[in-house]
């Protein structure tokens, strides 16, 4: 795998003992996690926590940084020392801090909101206008943007090196991104932990009556405030894992990209891992795979 350091010059290969670029569709929607051995090149003090690396085209910015001998040494062997390294996407790292100060939005917009808790975005297409935001001190902005999104029953995923929203159920309409074989063994079906992990919602009308959400199944029950009937609809709405699986390497396919099986299904990708390992770690031989998580609406 080709990375950068901020200074332009390129870690050598045989310096990464093993790199993994994850594509999520999540708030911050790609992260690296890199080892690399330590001492080498004198660029260490380029691995450290606010520094920047860049992978696949896409600037990553260095969130922690963890020195340490090689456990994987045998005895009588000289001690190498690495670097662990855990990166996030930079145009969103700041979401991902705790807010020191507060951020209120009224008749906003997701990229808006990104904006003002510090993301360095550019656009978001398919923006959606969302009416009211609220981030206050000591809170974490990942976690209430993720609350925002489910409102609007959608999510985000990073594509062509650029922010999308997307609504979950018009993830099932995209054209397939790959085609691959049936494999009923590995599927998940857990509709007992779905009722109770996955809640219906209500509300009450500014008239003081109650607003349902999706009662179509029992399920466990939370009441929210401020949210008309759309929304508590959209927010019961979710991807459900059903399968994991690994395939060959195809740094092509990312989160929220459509996955067809010869059987007729199809099944979104939540998280893409992209996994490079060099074998020279003394743990497992050189590998390069694709892990993906596959889920279907709920």
């Amino acid at each position: 795998m080709l990375i950068l350091l901020e200074n332009g010059k390129q870690i050598r290969g045989d310096l990464i003992q093993k790199a993994i670029i994850r594509s999520d569709l999540a708030p911050v929607p790609m992260s690296l996690e890199v080892t690399v051995k330590a001492g080498e090149e004198n660029f260490d003090k380029w691995l450290q926590e606010g520094k920047t690396l860049t992978a696949t085209g896409n600037v990553f910015q260095i969130i922690k940084s963890s020195y340490a001998e090689d456990r994987n040494s045998g005895a009588g062997e000289r001690k190498n020392a690495v670097f662990e390294v855990i990166a996030l996407l930079q145009a969103c790292a700041d979401i991902a801090y705790v807010r020191k100060t507060a951020v209120i939005k009224e008749n906003t917009s997701i990229l808006q909101i990104y904006r003002s808790l510090g993301a360095k975005l550019k656009a978001v297409e398919n923006d959606v206008p969302i009416e009211r935001f609220s981030n206050f001190a000591g809170d974490t902005s990942s976690f209430l943007i993720n609350r925002v999104l489910q409102e609007q029953g959608g999510v985000v995923r990073w594509k062509n090196n650029k922010m999308e929203f997307i609504r979950i159920r018009d993830l099932f309409k995209q054209k397939p991104a790959l085609t691959l074989p049936e494999n009923a063994s590995d599927r998940v079906e857990t509709e007992f932990l779905e009722r109770h992990e996955v809640p219906w919602y209500f509300s009450l009308s500014p008239d003081g009556n109650f607003i349902h959400g999706d009662r179509a199944k029992a399920r466990t029950v939370e009441y929210t405030p401020f949210k008309n009937q759309q929304q508590l609809i959209n927010m019961s709405r979710c991807l459900v894992r059903r399968k994991v699986m690994n395939i060959k390497l195809n740094q092509k396919i990312g989160a929220g990209d459509l996955i067809q099986f010869s059987n007729g299904e199809k099944l979104a990708v939540m998280t893409a891992a992209h996994s490079f390992k060099n074998g020279a770690d003394g743990e497992n031989s050189a590998e390069t795979i694709t892990r993906l998580w596959l889920g279907e609406q709920l």
